[in-house]
């Protein structure tokens, strides 16, 4: 039986911020959003059939690689007839550092920059924790055995968090990786966090989304033998494939061997994962250079005011840290 789950919220959004004004004022200094062009000077490459989006700066030989989170679409966001009507949180960061470093991010699986895929059926079969991970380490390899800087930034959005201490793990210029940032995931696995919200939420979450919980606990509990692994049909807005593909992978486990400086970024009303998942990291691993910053926000910075307070306190992080 094919089970169409609509949309309850969205996981793992990459699109989150959708600007609905080209210039915005904030603490007296005016922010200016470009929808036909709000990548100026990207440079497309191409490694084994995926795509990088690299962001030369010749004065800086400090470097930051940028991983999103999921969804079906580009992760630059979305073009429409010219118009880039939804970016990614890697906007924020090159606003921000773009004249202090140089930027790659890292593209999935085959996709072009603003298009999406949720009716492409290769895209759909091929998007998986395994593939995405073996491409950005591939791609990752393949761009620094060409560049040489002195120092590397990891950072990752949610789905991309998710992954971020696994590529790390598996590149092979991690001696050059001084810090890593983590937005939105924490160390927790998705099954692990569905099973938070779905309990401590009772009371304060709709009813339709503790149901969503419940069943993706009963559908991708670790002790079934078989995983639904089917991706022709949408659920909750991703596929069976996906969530059987990235919903057991515990961040923690990796963390656990990583002793580098790493910030950690939650919303403490984040309802796709909850900050408990980055809290968990905070208790269990006290003496690890780690710190953590918690926000008044849900899963991403909704307002103009929280989305520039908070890449400037990333921004800030970053060059602290970089010193």
């Amino acid at each position: 039986m094919v089970r169409n789950k609509k949309l309850l919220l969205l996981f793992f959004s990459i699109l989150v911020f959708i600007i609905s004004c080209e210039t915005y004022t904030y603490k007296g200094k005016k922010y200016t959003y470009n929808k036909r062009n709000p990548y100026p000077n990207m440079e497309i490459l191409k490694y084994n059939n995926r795509l990088a989006y690299n962001f030369p700066n010749k004065k800086s030989d400090k470097l930051i690689i940028h991983t999103e989170g999921s969804g079906f679409e580009s992760v630059l966001g979305v073009n429409e007839n010219g118009i880039w009507s939804q970016v990614g949180y890697c906007t924020q960061t090159l606003q921000e550092l773009r004249s202090k470093y140089t930027f790659l991010i890292l593209e999935k699986l085959n996709r072009q920059p603003g298009k999406v895929y949720s009716e492409d059926m290769e895209d759909r079969a091929n998007y998986t924790a395994e593939n995405l991970l073996t491409g950005y380490v591939e791609t990752v390899d393949c761009y620094l055995a060409e560049h040489n800087f002195s120092s590397i930034i990891l950072i990752g959005t949610s789905e991309g968090a998710m992954l971020l201490p696994l590529l790390y793990e598996k590149m092979k210029d991690k001696n050059k990786v001084i810090a890593m940032i983590s937005i939105s995931f924490g160390g927790l696995s998705m099954y692990e966090s569905y099973n938070i919200l779905n309990t401590a939420r009772t009371g304060i979450y709709p009813q339709n989304w503790l149901d969503m919980f419940s069943d993706i606990l009963k559908t991708f509990n670790p002790k079934n033998g078989k995983f639904p692994n089917s991706y022709e049909e949408n659920y909750y807005d991703l596929t069976y494939r996906w969530f059987n593909s990235f919903s057991r992978i515990r961040p923690f486990d990796y963390y656990k061997n990583i002793n580098i400086p790493i910030l950690f970024v939650h919303g403490m009303d984040d309802y796709n994962i909850p900050f408990e998942s980055t809290a968990y990291i905070q208790e269990n691993l006290p003496d690890k250079p780690f710190q953590y910053q918690y926000y008044k926000w849900d899963h991403q910075p909704r307002t103009n005011p929280d989305i520039i307070q908070f890449r400037k306190n990333l921004a800030y992080w970053i060059i602290q840290v970089s010193k």
